[in-house]
């Protein structure tokens, strides 16, 4: 395509070249935030080393744009913009399963599937949304690609934004779940409202991006074969729907963690569960991984126990938390919501014994 000048670009558009330089300023310093708030204030290394490789991924596409902007003419520099840019989202979306596995965890007797296989199994699912989605990215992005690539490419990146729907629609209707299991309990105080408060909104962050993009890869598709410009559809056509919808959305989701980190309202400890009779008193129990007496290899296969389900026996779990418990002895957790969890010198006795 050409620009006002005359000359040739890989944009369909005049590229801002302030908003990536920008925006990667402001990813760059909520990113150094939350490395501190997860290593050094909450210790939630997991949650925060996931956060850190997401916006390492996306700052790393914003430079690269910056550049690209400079140099439209450069085909690997624009591959790499648009590979990074569009995979950061799935990345920052792991965190999301993170909170919702130690969420699970903090109230084991309401989960409908194994707390400590959230997180993998639904990252192994995230694995296959950027194994295609990189794939795709790569053989579509440019204009000096063959119509044979561009279709493959096109059709792998539209399945992998709709599994990503898929995903978010899944791990959304887990947590009104668990919501609806506390709400019938009669026991679902400010912190467990809270978390699942973040979780919608975030969630929902996710879904939009990826309806957006979903619409993007089929305007692609519907290009005449052989047409020089790839670019079909005004989501392709127009800059703002990717500042807008990709871009400024997720940075408020990164935002969003930052400002109500799930430091602040669950225990680091995934054994650190709510009494289900108070709804108040926190216990250490032996985690979750005792209550379901399944194989290893079986609650990786099946995190939702569908062959027990499916046979009729249901969840046979080992129902820890009506057993007597340990009292969790960190700081008060219904004291002050905005404080951090810290176990105390007693707790962690308790759960070496």
């Amino acid at each position: 395509m050409a620009d006002d000048t005359g000359d040739w670009s890989l944009y369909p558009y005049d590229p801002n070249k302030g908003a990536p330089i920008a925006f990667a300023i402001i990813i760059a310093v909520v990113g150094i935030y939350q490395i501190y708030q997860s290593f050094f204030l909450y210790h939630w290394p997991k949650f925060g080393s996931t956060m850190a490789w997401a916006s390492s991924v996306w700052l790393a596409g914003f430079i690269c744009r910056s550049i690209s902007i400079r140099s439209p003419q450069n085909v690997g520099v624009f591959i790499a913009q648009y590979v990074l840019v569009l995979i950061g989202p799935p990345l920052y979306a792991a965190a999301e399963y993170f909170i919702l596995s130690r969420l699970l965890s903090y109230l084991p007797y309401h989960t409908p599937i194994h707390p400590g296989r959230v997180f993998s199994t639904f990252v192994l699912l995230s694995t296959i949304v950027e194994t295609l989605t990189g794939s795709g990215a790569g053989n579509s992005a440019g204009s000096g690609r063959t119509e044979a690539q561009r279709s493959v490419g096109l059709n792998l990146l539209k399945a992998a934004l709709i599994l990503q729907c898929f995903i978010e629609a899944l791990f959304f209707s887990l947590v009104v779940l668990v919501e609806r299991r506390c709400r019938r309990a009669g026991i679902f105080p400010k912190r467990v409202r809270t978390v699942c408060c973040v979780l919608y909104v975030t969630s929902a962050m996710i879904f939009v991006r990826c309806v957006v993009r979903t619409v993007e890869g089929f305007e692609a598709g519907r290009c005449e074969a052989g047409r020089e410009d790839p670019y079909c559809g005004p989501v392709s056509r127009n800059e703002w729907f990717l500042w807008t919808f990709e871009v400024a959305n997720i940075t408020l989701f990164v935002i969003l963690l930052s400002l109500f980190h799930p430091g602040r309202f669950l225990p680091k400890d995934n054994k650190v569960f709510l009494d289900p009779h108070d709804g108040k008193t926190e216990r250490i129990g032996p985690g979750f991984s005792k209550a379901d007496s399944r194989a290893f290899w079986a609650t990786v296969v099946d995190p939702f126990n569908l062959t027990g389900i499916l046979s009729g026996k249901g969840m046979v779990l080992n129902k820890f938390w009506e057993e007597a418990q340990p009292v969790y002895t960190g700081d008060d957790a219904t004291a002050a919501d905005d404080q951090p969890f810290v176990v105390s010198q007693a707790a962690k006795h308790d759960q070496t014994v």
